[in-house]
């Protein structure tokens, strides 16, 4: 009887977490998950991710990795008059991807960093030798990574101020991701956890979705985005969202530092001390809206298949009673 058990949008995905879920625990998994997502996809790493963990040991925590809108220690740019003038290098956001996996992991997780980043660094160097050196510096190092010259100097040479952007390397080296504590009264609906600073309407439509159930009572879920269009840094084998907010002439700015929106369609049920499901939908643009209607058909359904039935996207699905656990809908 299984006790464990991971599920993700992205097939590969749920097979690191799996692996990953042998010798830790449902954090580990998810993380596991994670990188080798940033091994297949480009975009990954210097997009936004967002978790939920609930169980045992751990209450009902939300980490915040969404990028952070860029130029710390620079002066307000002039700004833009029009969207022409707008250069490609002005719409690069300051990743915080590499510190939220960090974070949750230092945590509620139970593995290293290196060891969790070893699967996906081997997928990497198969194919894409040179984000395999990124995902093995990061695993050797953590998110300070992102500060070293190999790394920082060909994202400042696509983003940076030279190029009509405004990264920093104090963008790339301060992100410090938030842990918020989700309390009973404020989870809506009633039992379901969901980001406490979910913004609905986003388009979800590059969104995935990795989940992972222990034998300890931990869930945990994450909503990453994995992109095809962007900027490319070729010599880190990486793409980076075009997410920022580019300054307009006239206009308010975004402070620097500022997370800026991303969709997150997870959720975590959570009721009297029991954490028993995770869920999300992945890969649909309505994704957060189709999710917001299915919450209150899970607790009414008999069975997860009859109620994710037809809903839009690719459902992911793991839960977890007392003595075992079971993925409901995965890739």
């Amino acid at each position: 009887m299984a006790t464990r058990a991971a599920a993700a949008s992205e097939a590969h995905v749920a097979q690191a977490a799996r692996e990953a879920l042998v010798r830790g625990n449902a954090v580990d998994a998810v993380v596991a998950g994670l990188l080798v997502a940033a091994a297949y996809g480009p975009g990954v790493l210097l997009g936004p991710v967002q978790l939920l963990v609930a169980g045992t040991g751990a209450g009902r925590i939300a980490a915040d990795g969404r990028v952070r809108q860029p130029g710390l220690g620079l002066p307000r740019p002039r700004g833009a008059t029009s969207a022409r003038e707008i250069p490609e290098a002005a719409r690069v956001a300051a990743p915080a991807f590499p510190a939220a996996l960090a974070t949750i992991l230092a945590a509620h997780g139970s593995a290293t960093l290196r060891r969790l980043a070893a699967p996906a660094v081997k997928v990497a160097r198969a194919t894409f030798p040179e984000r395999a050196a990124v995902l093995d510096a990061f695993g050797r190092r953590g998110a300070p990574a992102l500060g070293d010259d190999a790394i920082a100097s060909e994202l400042l040479a696509v983003a940076g101020r030279a190029s009509g952007g405004s990264l920093t390397l104090e963008d790339l080296t301060s992100v410090r991701p938030a842990l918020a504590r989700i309390e009973e009264r404020a989870m809506t609906p009633p039992g379901w956890m969901r980001m406490p600073w979910l913004e609905p309407g986003l388009d979800a439509s590059c969104v995935h979705v990795v989940a992972a159930a222990d034998g300890r009572g931990l869930l945990c879920v994450a909503a990453y985005e994995s992109p095809v269009e962007g900027i490319a840094v070729p010599r880190l084998g990486l793409l980076a969202p075009a997410l920022a907010v580019p300054v307009l002439h006239g206009k308010p700015r975004v402070r620097p530092g500022e997370p800026l929106p991303a969709p997150a369609p997870v959720a975590i049920r959570a009721r009297r001390g029991i954490a028993d499901l995770a869920v999300g939908l992945a890969a649909a643009s309505g994704a957060e809206a189709a999710l917001w209607r299915l919450l209150p058909l899970l607790d009414e359904a008999p069975l997860l298949a009859e109620a994710m039935s037809g809903v839009a996207g690719r459902a992911v699905a793991v839960v977890r009673t007392r003595e075992t656990a079971m993925v409901a809908a995965s890739a």
